[in-house]
């Protein structure tokens, strides 16, 4: 039975914008709490009770965060990784803590907790070496994974790769569960990059050399690479009703349309209508008779009154919309009610 879990922190989000300008993409929000708590809990829901944090130089919110406010029986190490020298690099620093199998994963990918359950489960019955974590894709799709083919009964992988998708294929995104034996591949000698996202290069080592791994397809996957992801992430959360609460003071004028989330210390204006699928984070100012949803306003951000926000993301410095087309009119409800 697998207990201890790898969770990578590390890395840039470049390409996050003005979302990681003050704080690191561990630390972005989801209904209340940072990414990385969401991914963890999703591991500890599933058995996990060891955790070994890889963090960088500029992520002591991430330790001091886990250290006082998460759950407070988490048996939590810390590794630093004071260079972004990849995920082979990464998981080198961590392998002196590893007692026995693990996961690995990192804060770039969300699943339901059904499925780190399911892989943990295949890892048990398998008796190989690895249990990767599975999507079919369309060719017309952008992957965000690691191509892999399997032998004719399906079972076994073959091969694991980062290339184009050519036709409909199987990809692996870094969830895996994991034998020790991985760790025998991994270079001491890794060049300062971010290729090989997946850890393709060691996986496809270990089959090489006899190594068994094999697969679990997951239900969805949310990946982290762009602003419009954190959107699609906190949507997600709310529709499983996770931490959907109202924790400020409204005006009774008000409309509210669940699911909602609005964190302590967020202010609104008279007449305003928020939702469906809105999460306000503390800090954040709703002027008078904006109507939001579909949208995620973080601190320090103000919507002015009046403004009406769809498919947007507010931050203190600039609006994110994956919105392109004429806004829909807003949603509407004879009955609005407070969620409690």
């Amino acid at each position: 039975m697998i207990e201890q879990a790898v969770i990578l922190t590390v890395g840039r989000g470049m390409r996050l914008g003005s979302l990681t300008k003050d704080r690191s993409r561990a630390m972005l929000p989801v209904l209340g709490k940072p990414l990385v708590a969401r991914v963890m809990d999703r591991l500890r829901e599933a058995g996990i009770k060891r955790f070994v944090v890889v963090v960088g130089e500029h992520e002591g919110g991430v330790v001091s965060y886990l250290n006082t406010l998460w759950v407070p029986d988490a048996k939590l190490s810390f590794v630093l990784q004071t260079e972004p020298r990849g995920i082979t690099h990464a998981l080198s620093l961590a392998a002196p803590l590893l007692e026995s199998s693990f996961l690995l994963t990192s804060i770039d990918h969300l699943t339901p907790s059904t499925q780190v359950q399911q892989l943990i489960r295949r890892f048990d019955s398998y008796q190989g070496d690895m249990v990767l974590s599975a999507l079919s894709t369309l060719p017309d799709e952008t992957p965000r994974g690691a191509v892999f083919t399997t032998s004719n009964k399906g079972a076994q992988v073959l091969t694991i790769t980062d290339r184009v998708i050519e036709h409909r294929e199987q990809i692996a995104f870094m969830l895996y569960a994991c034998g020790r034996r991985i760790l025998d591949y991994l270079s001491p000698r890794v060049p300062i990059t971010y290729a090989d996202p997946e850890l393709s290069a060691p996986i496809q080592a270990l089959i090489n050399d006899g190594g068994r791994v094999t697969f679990v397809n997951a239900e969805w996957h949310l990946p982290l690479s762009d602003e419009r992801d954190l959107l699609a992430i906190n949507r997600r959360f709310l529709r499983e009703g996770r931490d959907a609460h109202i924790l400020s003071e409204l005006p009774g004028s008000v409309h509210i349309i669940p699911p909602v989330r609005i964190d302590p210390k967020v202010s609104i204006g008279l007449n305003a209508k928020i939702g469906p699928n809105v999460y306000l984070e503390s800090g954040a100012s709703v002027g008078h008779d904006a109507v939001i949803w579909d949208s995620v306003v973080l601190r320090d951000a103000v919507v002015k009154p009046g403004e009406i926000l769809h498919n947007y993301i507010v931050s203190r410095r600039e609006r994110l919309s994956e919105q392109e087309a004429e806004l829909p009119p807003p949603p509407s409800s004879d009955a609005f009610d407070f969620l409690a």
